[in-house]
């Protein structure tokens, strides 16, 4: 009897999780349509964002197809770093300024501390809570610190599967790392500081070659320059995506960087502003980033990278501890600095 009670219960569950995801995608729906009939009037929509021009032009097209009375500019930031500053010359100045940008926590914190983001009710526009980080901001994407090797020079037997396995001498002179430790920074969120500063220490018995870039990190691994990498999983496409001889490895935890959607409180447009943000956080507009970018969102079901990192603990910060994890991550890359081949 008591077992047929549970059976009841868990197909009750299972349909009111049906129904509540129903409920929020009807609701994504409606509050797309509305957000899109207002945005047409308020003329153009002006998105602060960082991937080259070729990729943005994939994502807008996808986006037109699905709002084709919404004219969405991307205007590109190399690296994202200097949106910040932007957002705060152009509000400050009454300059037209983004009506949405995709910043790291670094970057948004400050601007929430200087009243320049606008509070958006996410959940109630429909959004996943999950993907909500607070009122100001809703995930867009994440960049994934991975592990990266060639394929001919390593054997799979031998390729490093863990974070323990890159201390092994026999990537003494031949291992690559990003010359920034954002993520040692963010695994840090998990296995504490002092073990990070640890690891690292280990890592420069090896003699690790710092890159200034993860994309030459990568091409180096796949030539065959180095044989195994601490990578990005977004900058190691390229080459795998020509056929070449490397492999990509999910270390755990996963250290990752969440990338989020903002609408700055001077913003023209903040109608179209919120209309992308949430587009972004749909299956569909999740998945026409990913295909663009090769960065996709861990918490949408349906992309690539929600399917790569189900399962493993996730290594970040939150973005209220944003300054603290700065601070780690500069300490960290002097470390790296200390004992690394130039």
């Amino acid at each position: 009897m008591r077992c047929k009670r549970w059976i009841v219960w868990g197909a009750a569950f299972a349909l009111g999780l049906f129904a509540a995801a129903a409920v929020r995608a009807a609701t994504i729906d409606d509050s797309l349509n509305k957000l899109a009939a207002e945005a047409a009037k308020a003329g153009s929509v002006i998105w602060y964002e960082s991937s080259p021009d070729d990729q943005a032009q994939k994502i807008v097209a996808a986006f037109n197809k699905r709002f084709p009375d919404v004219k969405l500019e991307h205007i590109r930031d190399t690296g994202g770093n200097s949106i910040g500053a932007r957002i705060v010359q152009e509000s400050q100045g009454g300059a037209r300024t983004a009506d949405i940008a995709t910043v790291g926590s670094s970057i948004m914190m400050p601007l929430i501390e200087r009243n320049l983001l606008a509070k958006v009710d996410w959940t109630g526009l429909g959004a996943a809570p999950k993907t909500v980080l607070s009122p100001y901001a809703i995930t867009c994407t994440a960049v994934v610190y991975v592990i990266v090797y060639n394929t001919e020079l390593v054997k799979e037997g031998d390729a490093p599967k863990n974070w323990a396995d890159l201390l092994n001498p026999r990537w003494s002179g031949k291992i690559g790392v990003w010359v920034r430790a954002e993520g040692q920074g963010a695994l840090s969120a998990v296995w504490g500081e002092d073990k990070v500063a640890d690891f690292i220490k280990k890592l420069n018995a090896n003699h690790p070659v710092l890159e200034k870039s993860t994309f030459p990190l990568a091409q180096q691994v796949a030539a065959g320059e180095l044989l195994v990498g601490l990578g990005i999983y977004h900058t190691a496409q390229p080459p795998l995506q020509r056929g070449a001889p490397i492999k990509v490895v999910i270390p755990e935890p996963a250290p990752v960087d969440m990338l989020s959607d903002v609408i700055p409180a001077q913003a023209k447009n903040p109608a179209g502003g919120q209309l992308v943000a949430l587009w972004l956080t749909t299956a569909e507009g999740a998945r026409a980033y990913e295909d663009a970018t090769s960065r996709g969102n861990p918490l949408i079901e349906g992309t690539k990278t929600e399917a790569l990192l189900r399962g493993r603990t996730l290594a970040q910060y939150p973005p209220e501890e944003a300054k603290r994890e700065a601070e780690v991550v500069e300490r960290f890359n002097k470390l790296l600095e200390s004992g690394a081949t130039q």
